[in-house]
């Protein structure tokens, strides 16, 4: 089956063509058939203030009628191609032209003896022509019916003027119908050059150019889908850029993580060669041994950051609460880096009081805690960091400040992304352990019901503040 393509353009335009063609023809037919009706009234009004003027005038008589008069209408309805009959209450001709007949039926004879005018606007019966006419009752000075005027007119005149009317209405019809047919393929070429520029933008979406922007300023449904499509555009422009932000870290992650993996993986496999070959002696073995346990640990603490952040990420994780003491989290906390803080040099305060609750997951806000301190230890050497604890009006407020190199401002928004790292050169140096422990810090407390922001300086420290909802009692 061949299927025909018509573009828009010719369908648009031949809808347009068609509704001016069938609204012109409507138009004129109305057009010439009000003109043709309000001619043909017209002549028979005039042909009624003629015979209502004569019957006037006849009444005043008495009904004696001369010929005179008769023949000074008549002079005047000359002019008007009209003919006036006179005839009495038998409907015996009292005057007439030569040659002309007239035959009244019943209902206008009954029309006229109950003091009505009878008019006729078109009739070609009765009379050797087509004429328009009217049947006029002269009555006596007492009101009795005395006979009838009859005024009639050929519509040859009348079909001149008619016939020129439906020429001017023909001639107007066709000039409108240019006109629109101009203004119908302006509009349709305008309408069609939107969609256009709406399709050429499609397709350069399409190429991977996420910069084009119709910028349109029309006020109708082709201006809105244009303004959508601005911010479709816009929206994936931002996705297409994000993702290759998230690709670059990634890639940037991945090579940290093959880094830190390797690290512990080459010392587990150099001492553990030595310990099968001898190389290192026996009264060492217990110290290597030891180092091997170290870098297992962290080995397991890598693989299970990833698995906990893509069971966070897609909803797998049950929250467990209870209510305890942050006091008691605290110090959980800080004996559990205590090590690592004194190997950085740093020492751990803790201030809360003993009667602040919270009402959480234990295990999920140590995981928190934990996370932040390491965080806090990683980047301040021989520094402070200060877990406090204490309730507002609505929240329980928990601050972790550090006295470390701080962040710039234009990273902070980013800290919780899974792939970022505020300073890329710390890859290689002392602050180079990667992780992922802040993106499921952030999803951990959205999953209490709670808030966490950073504040920062570069070089004046950092402070993490959660708030989680106020147990009440």
């Amino acid at each position: 089956m061949i299927v025909m393509k018509i573009k828009y353009f010719t369908q648009l335009f031949l809808t347009n063509l068609f509704i001016v063609l069938a609204t012109s023809a409507t138009i004129a037919i109305l057009m010439t058939h009000f003109l043709s009706n309000y001619v043909y009234e017209g002549k028979v009004d005039e042909l009624k203030r003629f015979g209502s003027a004569m019957a006037k005038e006849f009444k005043k008589t008495d009904n004696t009628i001369s010929i005179e008069t008769v023949e000074k209408y008549q002079t005047l309805l000359n002019a008007k191609d009209a003919t006036i009959i006179l005839f009495d209450s038998e409907k015996r001709f009292r005057y007439a032209q030569p040659g002309v007949s007239f035959q009244i039926d019943s209902q206008e004879w009954e029309n006229l003896k109950n003091g009505n005018q009878v008019s006729v606007p078109f009739e070609d019966t009765r009379f050797n022509r087509t004429v328009s006419f009217v049947l006029t009752p002269i009555t006596n000075n007492n009101g009795t019916f005395a006979g009838g005027i009859l005024l009639m007119s050929p519509v040859s005149e009348t079909q001149k003027a008619i016939a020129l009317l439906r020429n001017n209405v023909i001639i107007a019809s066709g000039a409108s119908l240019l006109i629109a047919l101009v203004l119908s393929y302006m509009f349709s070429r305008f309408q069609v050059n939107r969609i256009t520029k709406l399709q050429r933008a499609t397709q350069s979406i399409t190429s991977g150019d996420f910069d084009v922007q119709l910028n349109s300023k029309d006020r109708d449904e082709i201006g809105d889908l244009a303004n959508d499509f601005d911010k479709m555009a816009s929206s994936l422009k931002q996705s297409n850029e994000e993702v290759a932000l998230q690709e670059r870290r990634r890639r940037q992650f991945t090579v940290d993580v093959s880094h830190e993996l390797r690290t512990p993986l080459t010392t587990i496999s150099g001492v553990s060669d030595a310990l099968a070959t001898n190389v290192i002696p026996l009264e060492d073995a217990e110290e290597s041994i030891r180092l091997i346990q170290t870098e297992s640990k962290r080995l397991i603490r890598l693989v299970n950051e990833n698995i906990d952040y893509e069971r966070i990420r897609t909803n797998q994780v049950t929250l467990k609460k209870e209510t305890f003491q942050l006091q008691e989290l605290f110090e959980i906390v800080k004996d559990s880096l205590a090590f690592a803080a004194d190997k950085k040099g740093d020492q751990i305060t803790v201030d809360v009081s003993e009667k602040i609750m919270l009402h959480a997951d234990y295990d999920r806000m140590t995981q928190v805690l934990i996370n932040i301190v390491k965080n806090s230890i990683q980047f301040t050497d021989n520094g402070t960091v200060a877990l406090r604890g204490y309730n507002t009006s609505h929240h329980t407020v928990i601050e972790v400040e550090d006295t470390g190199i701080g962040i710039k401002q234009e990273d902070i928004e980013e800290i919780w992304e899974r792939f970022y790292k505020a300073d890329i050169s710390r890859t290689n140096t002392k602050y180079g352990e990667s992780g992922i422990g802040l993106s499921i810090v952030k999803q951990l407390i959205a999953f209490h019901d709670g808030t966490v922001e950073v504040k920062s300086e570069e070089g004046s420290g950092t402070c993490f503040i959660i708030k989680l909802p106020l147990l009440t009692v």
